[in-house]
């Protein structure tokens, strides 16, 4: 899947906003993101299977995933009030994690 941001009216766009999610990441979580891009992540919490995609609604949340980034021991689910607009992303640990997908480069 090509790089996106749900909403981005083109890839300038795209571009700002993703770079405005992982600044507001960095200053809200205290930790650092890498430059990963992901697209789509299967994870297990409480013995519950989850998958989270930018773009479709994530199945904890209830929200459109915009972005999923990599910090260092977590990945951060960000939808529009978790870490988009306004609070922190969901965190999800990547003991948690099981497969993990990129954007094409």
């Amino acid at each position: 899947m090509r790089f996106f941001v749900p909403g981005a009216k083109d890839d300038a766009e795209a571009e700002s906003v993703y770079k405005a999610i992982r600044k507001h990441a960095v200053e809200t979580t205290g930790h650092g993101v890498t430059d990963r891009r992901i697209y789509h992540m299967s994870w297990k919490h409480g013995g519950v299977l989850y998958e989270s995609t930018v773009g479709k609604p994530d199945p904890r949340l209830r929200e459109e995933v915009v972005a999923i980034l990599e910090g260092a021991v977590t990945y951060l689910v960000c939808t529009n009030s978790r870490g988009v607009i306004r609070g922190e992303p969901m965190y999800v640990g990547k003991e948690e994690a099981y497969i993990v997908s990129d954007f094409e480069e």
